[in-house]
């Protein structure tokens, strides 16, 4: 495993490499203790003697003209048989006597045991590699495939390599799924446009995707943006923005050359026309991003490359919206100018929504009452969806993490997980198949495990989170030999342990995809006397139990542990003539052992442990016969003589939190309730609250797990949204120099979730931290949508001299095109996510895609209608009488007259 480690560390991509499993080693001196008082010696002056031999002091050095010479003593153990050959002075007689003579001195391993790695049935080792910052993984793991292979050729027969957990591949197959879904995606937004806008504008606006990802990837570069499952994401939200500004510009050019424009004037009209309100559109976009881009919490970092991703790409897209766009329009485009005394916008459809725009805006207040009231039903069905964090990941490997009582022997954890192994073994052995082959849809099997006994397993996963090394631990890495199998395992293997081991706290689960884990349901108890708050800490896990889907209801302190208390008679242990020390440090080398020195081979430190062979035979009934050295003396005397031995229990651990004593009580969920942790809270803290007010004061209680970890992301989300809600603003004032339109863009924000409900329902998917990412994206699109409609408004009265029902009117059906091919090619990008199987982005395509759907229906009939009512906007059919001033429309906007 050295040899391995040390080549795996020449790799470039690898930062550290540990190894787990290994069994320390000691080189032991064991002695007797009639022996020792035959001799008249102590531990204490056995261990002197073996420190003072072992001494490594420069000799200093001699000058001999124009050189300089060091000497070096000799007497450092560079051998076992050097620490056999110690010469040991004995006190008294001052004759000398070798180490070997009066002791055993062996090399050998820590015993008892404190840790111990096994694979699928056999011991071995597991070395846990890390990737420096910024490496490839994908790149690593080849390296560390080819290394591993090259270094098993030349490894003798039986030394066998194999893997736990590789997350290489896992990346590599995630990043493959995405670029097929991103692929998918650019087809069917191509496909949107050429069949909404025709062959020559379809393919003109589909040349910015592979133009704006190219420039998109070249400043992921610049920022050290990597390419993972949450950067591809971004891409595909970002498909549907990206070609909206295209669409708005090209769909602007067309119209200037049906008008009788030159095609370069009306490419230059149209970019001059559009450049503030493109440019303002993306940046109120961008901003509703950036409360995920600057949120301070784990989850936060997690998912900041969506933001940074998406941000990037829409000022892209701006950018090649008023240079290429343009350009290729002039070039290719051919548009016959429309005839004279020809109607613009004759068609049927458009007829209706003509008709319809004109009713919901001489209605405007009905209109508006209509949409919130939709708006209020929607929210109110939003209680009815169910809440989670982050879901679990869709992998064949899971994990199993085992506790027993605190003061268990690591001998007695091992044989727990001695029965599980047998269990698994022989339940989910794998079934024979020829190399390279898959195994069958409905095999229900494992490819292989490890069992971390006495440890936990290194943090391969965001979603894992190791436990303190401890004797009465152990930890399961497991692989289904299919996905569809995993979920019959776990519950199989719950099962077992649930009815053979009754007394084991069993957490064998599959990984989340993203950052939590740890239990998904936890309270946290506070107070200072522990007696007072054990009683509280009871009555919670009572009740916890009897909650529907809680099952393993544990607390973080566990039973009390017996303790053996040495009580010293300080009259009888001076009249023997032995002091408190002398106690201690005979008892420690007689039982555990005592570092007496250090061995050094090669650039390793072995200890040299001093103990007793009495000691470590002796059982709970002699130790009173143990004998007591006097360190000033040379005497000995039986414990029993001036001490004895009281039983007494204490706390397994005492854990503090923000400097009081705190007990956290956990639960874990069965899985066949359907119950989430939100629920399980949602009817806990209401009998918590009722509780707490008849406790004493300075004990209370806190909710944890899922609940607060979902809390604190949310909460870092929330910090930043003022900062955003600012940005929008200001971009807002700028753009239009007015506080009434800013104000209809922000209200038609919460129309979106009406669709997000029904979304949310219809799939039946919960509503997570990534559902609330959604809805931020959603947002900026909204934004999006109603900037460049209330800009068309303006130029219908500025610079076509429309009286304001009738402009309403014209840019509605202007905006209409755009606006629903954005919503066309934005929802139908998100398809392939939403159906590429990822439980990552399920929620939040569902969020978008019928978010945007809604949101899109209602923002071409309500931003309208609102506007009509926050200007007093009268008129009949026609559109030409209107009760409007200068003042109500804008103070720097005139009212031209039809």
């Amino acid at each position: 495993a050295d040899q391995v480690r040390n080549e795996l560390l020449k790799i470039e991509d690898v930062a550290k490499v540990d190894i787990h499993g290994t069994q320390p080693e000691r080189v032991f001196v064991e002695y007797d203790n009639a022996r020792l008082a035959e001799l008249g010696l102590s531990p204490g002056q056995l261990q002197n003697a073996l420190q003072v031999s072992n001494i490594i002091i420069s000799g200093g050095t001699v000058q001999t003209g124009a050189e300089t010479i060091a000497l070096e003593p000799s007497g450092s153990f560079d051998t076992v048989d050097a620490i056999r050959r110690s010469v040991i002075t004995l006190p008294g007689s001052g004759q000398v006597v070798f180490l070997d003579d009066i002791a055993r001195v062996e090399r050998g391993y820590v015993n008892p045991r404190s840790e111990e790695v096994r694979i699928s049935g056999r011991e071995g080792l597991v070395l846990a590699i890390s990737m420096r910052d910024g490496g490839d993984i994908i790149a690593l793991g080849d390296e560390v495939l080819a290394t591993t292979a090259r270094l098993e050729a030349r490894f003798p027969v039986g030394v066998e390599f194999g893997v736990v957990s590789f997350q290489p591949e896992v990346v590599e197959r995630s990043v493959s799924d995405f670029t097929t879904s991103v692929a998918q995606s650019v087809a069917v937004v191509i496909f949107a446009m050429l069949l909404f806008l025709g062959l020559r504008t379809g393919l003109i606006v589909a040349t910015l995707i592979p133009m704006a990802m190219v420039t998109t990837m070249l400043f992921m570069g610049i920022f050290e943006i990597g390419i993972d499952q949450i950067s591809l994401a971004a891409l595909i939200i970002a498909l549907g923005l990206l070609v909206d500004n295209a669409i708005v510009m090209s769909e602007a050019i067309m119209v200037g050359m049906e008008d009788g424009k030159p095609a370069k004037t009306a490419a230059i009209d149209a970019a001059k026309e559009l450049r503030i309100p493109l440019l303002v559109s993306s940046l109120t976009t961008a901003a509703a991003f950036l409360p995920i881009s600057l949120a301070e919490s784990q989850v936060g970092e997690y998912t900041a490359p969506l933001a940074q991703v998406i941000i990037i790409t829409l000022l892209a897209s701006w950018v090649l919206s008023l240079t290429m766009i343009p350009l290729l329009c002039v070039v290719f485009l051919k548009v016959t100018p429309r005839k004279e005394g020809e109607e613009e916008y004759s068609s049927v459809f458009y007829q209706r929504y003509r008709n319809l725009l004109t009713s919901m805006v001489k209605r405007p207040l009905l209109t508006v009452l209509a949409a919130y009231g939709l708006l209020v039903v929607a929210l109110w069905g939003f209680g009815f969806v169910a809440q989670s964090f982050f879901p679990e990941k869709k992998e064949v490997l899971f994990t199993g993490q085992f506790e027993l009582p605190y003061g268990t022997s690591f001998e007695e954890t091992k044989a727990l997980t001695d029965d599980i192994e047998a269990f698994m073994a022989a339940e989910f052995a794998r079934s024979e198949r020829a190399p390279g082959t898959e195994p069958e849809d409905d095999e229900v099997a494992l490819e292989n495990w490890a069992f971390f006994i006495g440890i936990d397993a290194p943090r391969f996963n965001l979603g894992y989170n190791p436990e303190q090394a401890r004797t009465n631990y152990a930890a399961l890495v497991a692989n289904s030999t299919t996905f569809e199998a995993q979920a019959e395992i776990i519950e199989r293997l719950r099962a077992y342990v649930e009815i053979n081991h009754p007394g084991v706290d069993a957490d064998i689960k599959a990984l989340t995809s993203g950052p939590g884990g740890g239990d998904p349901v936890a309270v946290r108890l506070y107070g200072d006397d522990p007696s007072v708050l054990f009683g509280f800490v009871d009555q919670v896990k009572a009740h916890l139990a009897t909650l529907e889907g809680t099952r393993n209801v544990t607390d973080n302190w566990g039973a009390f542990t017996k303790k053996l208390r040495v009580e010293i008679d300080e009259a009888r242990a001076a009249r023997a003539g032995v002091s408190n020390q002398d106690i201690a440090v005979s008892l420690q080398s007689a039982l555990s052992g005592i570092e007496a020195t250090q061995f050094r081979e090669g650039n390793e430190l072995i200890p040299v442990t001093l103990r007793s062979t009495d000691g470590a035979r002796a059982q709970l009934s002699e130790i009173e016969s143990i004998n007591v050295y006097s360190q000033s003396s040379g005497r000995n005397v039986p414990l029993g003589q001036v001490a004895t031995i009281e039983l007494d229990f204490e706390p397994s651990r005492v854990l503090r939190r923000d400097r009081q004593l705190a007990v956290t009580v956990a639960s874990g969920l069965d899985d066949a309730a359907g119950v989430t942790a939100f629920d399980v809270v949602a009817e806990l803290d209401p009998w918590l609250q009722e509780q707490q007010a008849t406790w004493p004061v300075g004990y209370a209680y806190e909710i944890g797990g899922e609940f607060e970890s979902s809390s604190e992301a949310n909460a870092s989300i929330g910090a930043q949204l003022p900062l955003a809600g600012l940005v929008i603003l200001m971009l807002l004032v700028w753009q239009f120099n007015s506080l009434r339109k800013p104000t209809i863009i922000l209200l038609t924000i919460p129309l979106a979730l009406i669709g997000v409900t029904i979304g949310l329902l219809v799939t039946r998917l919960s509503f997570g931290f990534m559902s609330l990412l959604g809805i931020i994206a959603l947002a900026g699109i909204v934004i999006n949508n109603a900037i460049v409609l209330i800009d068309r408004i303006q130029l219908e009265m500025d610079e076509n001299g429309h009286e304001p029902m009738r402009a309403i009117i014209e840019a509605g059906q202007r905006r209409f095109r755009p606006i629903l091919l954005t919503t066309a090619t934005t929802a139908g990008g998100l398809v392939p996510l939403w159906l590429s199987g990822s439980p990552l982005f399920e929620s939040m395509s569902v969020a978008i895609l019928f978010g945007l759907i809604f949101a899109t229906v209602l923002t071409l009939g309500f931003v309208p209608a609102l506007y009509a009512l926050f200007f007093r906007v009268r008129g009949e059919d026609d559109g030409t009488e209107d009760d409007l001033t200068a003042d109500d429309i804008d103070p720097a906007t005139p009212v031209v007259p039809a």
